[in-house]
C-alpha cells in the first residue's frame, strides 16, 4: 500500500493531467493563476500545485514529504522517516492555526484545539506510555502512565490531584482556594483559603511552617534557619546559616529600613526598593540607587556575571559565557552568548530591525535579518559554510520567528507576501511575485518560469529551452548552458 503522502501526490498529479487536452502539449509548468497552477520536475513528478489560489496548495518538501494546504483553515505535512531517526514518518495536521494541531510519529501522538482540548501520549523517561490531557482549559485535567506513577484527574476548581504540576511533586486542591496541598521533596504544605492560611509538615528534622496572612508566620528548620513575620510585609526577622560558623541575622521594617549582618555577609535597605545594598565577601554584591535608575550586580557563582544599568539609557552585562548591552531600554539590544551547541549573536533595534546569527559547534549555522515590517531573510548553512536552505519575503510583518511562528506564514503568508524567495536545497531556488503573477524555480540544473496565461519557459538540465506562448504553443529557443543564464531567485 502506498504511503498517504505518496497517495496525495499521485492524486494531485492525476488532477493536473486531466486538465490538459493533450499529452503532447503538456508543459512542465502550467500557470492559469488563480484558477490552476502546477510545476513538474524533469521526470514528470509533481513539485507544486495550486487550485483557486490561494485556497488549495500542494508542494513536495525538500526532504521528500508533502505539504498540503486549504488556506486559511487547514494544513497537512509529512516528515519522512529519515527526518525522525528511524522512528517512522511523522504526519502533522494544523487547523485554525495556531489553535489546532494533530501530530503523530512513532514516538508520540498529540492533538489540541486550544482552549477546548489537548491530548498527548508519549514515552516517559523510563520508556512507559504516558498520557496527559485537558478539556475546556483550565477546568478538566487528566492523565495516566503505564507504571501507575502519574494517574490523575482534576475538575478545577472543585477537585484536582495532579503529579509533577508546575514545580511541585504533587498538587492537590479541593474547592480551590478553600484547600490546597502541595508536596515537594518530602515536604507537605497545607493551604486554607489560599494564600492566607498555611501549615507544613516535613519528612525530617522537625521542620515546621505556619502563616496566617497578613498577621503572623514562621518557617523554622531547627539548627538551619528561623524566619518569622508580623503584619506582613511590614515586619520580619530571621536567622540563617545556623548550622555554620557564620550565621546571618536580618531585620525588616518595610518599606523604611532593613539590615543584614554576618561574618562575611551584610546588607541594608532604605525606602525599599529605592536604596539597597547586599553582599557576601568574594561571592556577590547587589546595589540599587534610586531604583530603577541605577543597579549593579556581580555574582561569582553565576558564571562570574557582572551587570549594571542606568535605566533606561544604558545597561551592560558580561560573564564567562555572554557579553551584552542595551540602550534606551527596551529598544536597542546587542548580545553575544555561548550555549552547548555554539555561539549566538543578536542585534535588535525594536521593532524595526532584528539580526540573529547562530554558529553551531559543528560548523553549520543560521542567519536571520528582518527590517520590520518590510522584509526578512533567513539562511541556513551546512558544516562547510555553504548555504543549503533559506528564504526571504517582502513584506514580513510577523513579530515572531522559528518554532513560535510554526504554520503562520504557510497559512496566512499569502495575505502580505508581495514577493518571496526560497531556497529549498543547495541547488533549488525559487521566486514568487504576488502569488503566481511571476514565478520561477531553478532545480538541479533545470529551470521553469511563467506569467499567468501569457507564457511559460522551460530549460532542462541539458540546456534545451522552450518558450510556450499562452502556456501551450511551443517555440524552441535552442540549447544553452545553465551558466549562461543569470539566476535571480537566490535568497542570498
Amino acid at each position: 500500500m502506498a504511503r498517504p503522502s505518496r497517495t496525495l501526490r499521485n492524486v494531485m498529479t492525476v488532477a493536473a493531467l486531466l486538465l490538459l487536452t493533450s499529452c503532447s502539449l503538456m508543459p512542465r509548468e502550467l500557470n492559469l493563476t488563480p484558477l490552476w497552477f502546477h510545476r513538474l520536475d524533469e521526470d514528470g513528478e509533481l513539485l507544486e500545485c495550486d487550485f483557486l489560489w490561494p485556497i488549495v496548495h500542494y508542494e513536495q518538501t525538500p526532504q521528500g514529504g508533502d505539504d498540503f494546504r486549504i488556506r486559511p483553515l487547514y494544513r497537512r505535512f509529512t516528515e519522512p522517516e529519515e527526518q525522525n531517526v528511524g522512528e517512522g514518518d511523522a504526519v502533522e495536521h494544523q487547523f485554525l492555526v495556531p489553535f489546532g494541531r494533530v501530530r503523530t510519529d512513532a514516538g508520540e501522538t498529540s492533538h489540541r484545539l486550544f482552549p477546548l482540548w489537548s491530548w498527548r501520549a508519549h514515552r516517559n523517561e523510563v520508556g512507559e506510555r504516558d498520557v496527559d490531557w485537558y478539556f475546556l482549559f483550565p477546568i478538566f485535567w487528566g492523565g495516566s502512565s503505564a507504571d501507575g506513577r502519574e494517574d490523575y484527574f482534576a475538575i478545577f476548581p472543585l477537585y484536582a490531584d495532579i503529579p509533577q504540576f508546575l514545580t511541585w511533586d504533587r498538587f492537590l486542591a479541593i474547592l480551590f482556594p478553600l484547600y490546597l496541598r502541595l508536596d515537594k521533596e518530602g515536604h507537605r504544605h497545607h493551604m486554607f483559603l489560599w494564600p492566607f492560611i498555611g501549615t507544613s509538615s516535613c519528612a525530617e528534622n522537625g521542620h515546621q511552617r505556619f502563616h496566617f496572612y497578613p498577621f503572623y508566620g514562621h518557617d523554622i528548620d531547627p539548627g538551619i534557619h528561623d524566619r518569622r513575620f508580623l503584619l506582613w510585609p511590614f515586619i520580619s526577622w530571621s536567622t540563617e546559616n545556623m548550622d555554620t560558623d557564620a550565621p546571618v541575622s536580618s531585620f525588616w521594617i518595610w518599606p523604611f529600613a532593613a539590615w543584614r549582618n554576618g561574618r562575611t555577609v551584610g546588607g541594608w535597605s532604605v525606602l525599599w526598593p529605592f536604596f539597597s545594598h547586599v553582599w557576601k565577601e568574594n561571592h556577590f554584591t547587589s546595589l540599587h540607587l534610586f531604583w530603577p535608575l541605577f543597579h549593579y550586580y556581580w555574582n561569582r557563582a553565576q558564571d562570574d556575571v557582572t551587570t549594571w544599568w542606568f535605566w533606561p539609557f544604558f545597561s551592560r552585562t558580561k560573564s564567562t559565557d555572554q557579553d551584552a548591552w542595551t540602550a534606551l531600554w527596551p529598544l536597542i539590544w546587542w548580545r553575544r552568548y555561548d550555549d552547548p551547541d555554539g555561539v549566538t549573536e543578536q542585534q535588535w533595534v525594536l521593532p524595526f530591525f532584528w539580526h540573529i546569527n547562530m554558529a553551531n559547534n559543528d560548523g553549520s549555522g543560521e542567519d536571520h535579518t528582518k527590517v520590520w515590517p518590510l522584509w526578512h531573510r533567513t539562511v541556513y548553512t551546512d558544516t562547510a559554510g555553504k548555504t543549503v536552505m533559506g528564504e526571504s519575503t517582502l513584506l514580513s510583518p510577523l513579530p515572531v520567528r522559528g518554532s513560535s511562528a510554526a504554520g503562520l506564514a504557510e497559512t496566512y503568508g499569502f495575505l502580505w507576501e508581495l514577493a518571496a524567495w526560497r531556497q529549498r536545497g543547495p541547488d533549488d531556488h525559487a521566486i514568487d511575485v504576488l502569488g503566481r503573477v511571476y514565478t520561477e524555480r531553478v532545480r538541479n540544473g533545470s529551470k521553469t518560469s511563467s506569467v499567468p496565461f501569457l507564457f511559460n519557459y522551460e530549460r532542462d538540465s541539458n540546456g534545451e529551452r522552450t518558450l510556450r506562448l499562452f502556456q501551450f504553443l511551443p517555440i524552441s529557443l535552442g540549447t544553452a548552458s545553465a551558466e549562461a543564464e543569470p539566476e535571480g531567485s537566490d535568497p542570498e
